[in-house]
């Protein structure tokens, strides 16, 4: 049985990193407090700390500034930044445009663990798996991908085969492609639901 203590520490955790605010909380991330299902609400109370927090290491350290840090309504949080899935499909500019309107970006991914995140997100609002827009491009310049945000353009996880460019159109990305769920170039007049991220405050 999960003791007070641990239970009062998480309430915290769901608090400071936006729950309360969103009024509800994807369901893997929910506390199970069943005997019968104890390992798993120890998984899950683990993953929240990793999405909150990036981690459990040093979280006694990192435990004030982050929780200073909140998100606004119905956005989620990973580490230093709130996401929020979009569902209305639109081109890759407008997607953009709609992100920048709400003070953030279309989302840029920097680990496999952010990834990881925001397809739970948009499986926890849809169900599913969708073609999404995310906010990488290489419109300026064929190959030299780019982050809308401005961020380091650290991190890929392209399907295989990809990015090609098919019939010289496709200089935007978006996740969820193919059997793998993973990067694909594509028109960016295509229309699609979107993530957004902004910065936690």
């Amino acid at each position: 049985m999960i003791n007070k203590a641990s239970f009062l520490l998480l309430s915290a955790l769901l608090i400071c990193c936006g729950a309360e605010d969103t009024g509800v909380l994807p369901n893997q991330l929910q506390m199970n407090t069943d005997n019968t299902n104890i390992s798993h609400s120890i998984d899950y109370f683990n993953l929240y700390l990793t999405f909150c927090f990036g981690g459990k290491q040093g979280l006694e350290q990192e435990a004030e500034v982050h929780c200073l840090q909140t998100c606004p309504r119905y956005w989620f949080r990973y580490g230093t930044r709130c996401f929020k899935f979009v569902s209305e499909a639109r081109s890759w500019a407008k997607s953009e445009s709609h992100c920048v309107a709400m003070g953030g970006n279309l989302a840029s991914v920097h680990s496999i663990v952010e990834h990881s995140f925001i397809q739970e997100l948009i499986r926890e609002h849809t169900q599913g798996t969708p073609r999404t827009w995310i906010g990488g491009y290489d419109a300026v310049e064929e190959g030299r991908w780019l982050w809308s945000d401005g961020s380091r353009f650290d991190y890929t996880d392209w399907s295989p085969g990809e990015p090609n460019n098919q019939y010289g159109g496709e200089h935007c990305i978006e996740i969820n492609f193919g059997g793998r769920l993973l990067w694909n170039d594509l028109s960016c007049k295509r229309l699609l639901p979107s993530v957004c991220a902004v910065l936690s405050v």
